[in-house]
């Protein structure tokens, strides 16, 4: 598919509107059937439908979660609501959007309300940038993968806004450690892109993928590998770097005072983000929507091959965080941001100068027979 979706849901919008001016009087028929009006149906029917789907396929990862967890404990999970629990997430998702949002009384009104929809906002706004096949995206962006790490940092800015306008001891503390830990490790996630960057020699997500169609880059940036995907784990707060949650410590961390459609703005935005990590990696690391060779030709040829094989990639990459989730503990505080600065930023540094050194060398391609499986 070589138009963009962007451009299919143009297109789409100027359909919808040359037929409903064919009905109307000539004004209101050259007022519908303008560019501007066109182009402005056009990205809301891109944003109605990036919505649903991001929505839609983070609800089911925090099922796929539930499921798996219960059987990393020896029990079910979720499975009375719906074929097999499917559509628990949606039942408890109305009831919490049913209960009322107290304020504190001594809270800040406007960081109270503003810093949980900025934070959802933020992480929704990635998901039109971040390509899932070939022209299914706002379009190839030359920096994207810059834009896209830029946005998904602005999130310690809002968590400790959320935080502290809550007036809470405990929110404060746990809004401090989130964005203590989410600084320390975006320092190595953003050293280990250079590692990408240096190999593929593009900022645009799009080129990067297609950069592998012969390799994929898990094999000759491993290492780069490694600290990104720890580095995510940490900016997703999830175990064993969860420490911002900390329940028995913190009561519920920097989200303590928030409820009903507050607190599910926070839960759905964190699996937001991990969906979004999920994604990143993919991209990166794993080939994005490419294909093994080894994959007989018949699986490659159906429509929508690209989008199957990028979120089975996808699940397959939270299947491990849920494994992990499942196996490790807590780690403590001083651990987290020790390993952070003095351990996660040097073996950064040393991705750089492995891919710097395999660039120069010419022999990223002799790792061919490796990232893929088959490429």
């Amino acid at each position: 598919m070589s138009a963009s979706l962007l451009s299919v849901s143009t297109a789409l919008s100027s359909i919808l509107l040359h037929g409903v001016g064919s009905i109307l009087p000539a004004p209101l028929q050259g007022w519908l059937t303008n560019g501007n009006a066109i182009d402005a149906l056009g990205i809301l029917i891109f944003g109605v439908i990036l919505l649903a789907a991001s929505m839609l396929n983070t609800i089911l990862l925090i099922w796929w979660e539930r499921k798996l967890l219960g059987r990393f404990m020896d029990r079910r999970g979720a499975m009375h609501v719906g074929y097999a629990g499917l559509l628990q997430n949606f039942a408890d998702g109305f009831k919490l959007f049913r209960k009322d949002t107290v304020r504190p009384r001594d809270a800040d009104s406007m960081g109270f309300f503003v810093g949980p929809t900025a934070y959802l906002v933020t992480s929704l706004v990635i998901f039109a940038i971040l390509p899932i096949s070939t022209g299914w995206n706002s379009g190839n962006l030359p920096l994207s993968l810059l834009l896209a790490i830029t946005i998904f940092s602005f999130a310690p800015l809002f968590i400790f806004i959320s935080a502290w306008s809550s007036n809470n001891k405990y929110s404060l503390i746990g809004g401090m450690r989130s964005a203590a830990q989410m600084i320390a490790y975006e320092v190595p996630i953003l050293l280990a892109i250079v590692a990408v960057v240096i190999v593929s020699g593009t900022f645009s997500l799009d080129t990067i993928v297609t950069e592998q169609q012969n390799y994929w880059y898990w094999g000759p940036l491993f290492l780069a590998m490694v600290v990104f995907v720890a580095g995510m784990l940490a900016e997703m707060e999830r175990i064993p770097f969860d420490l911002p949650e900390a329940e028995a410590e913190l009561v519920e961390g920097w989200n303590t005072e928030y409820g009903g459609m507050m607190f599910a703005y926070f839960m759905l935005t964190d699996y937001v983000r991990v969906l979004l990590g999920c994604f990143l990696i993919v991209l990166l690391f794993l080939g994005g929507w490419t294909m093994p060779s080894w994959v007989p030709s018949a699986w490659t040829s159906f429509p929508l091959a690209g989008i199957f094989w990028f979120m089975l990639k996808a699940y397959a990459v939270f299947t491990v965080f849920v494994w992990i989730r499942a196996s490790l503990p807590r780690v403590r505080t001083d651990q987290l941001l020790r390993v952070g600065w003095n351990r996660m930023i040097p073996l950064s540094l040393v991705s750089i100068v492995l891919a710097a050194g395999l660039v120069l060398a010419k022999c990223v391609p002799v790792f061919g027979c490796l990232p893929n499986l088959g490429g």
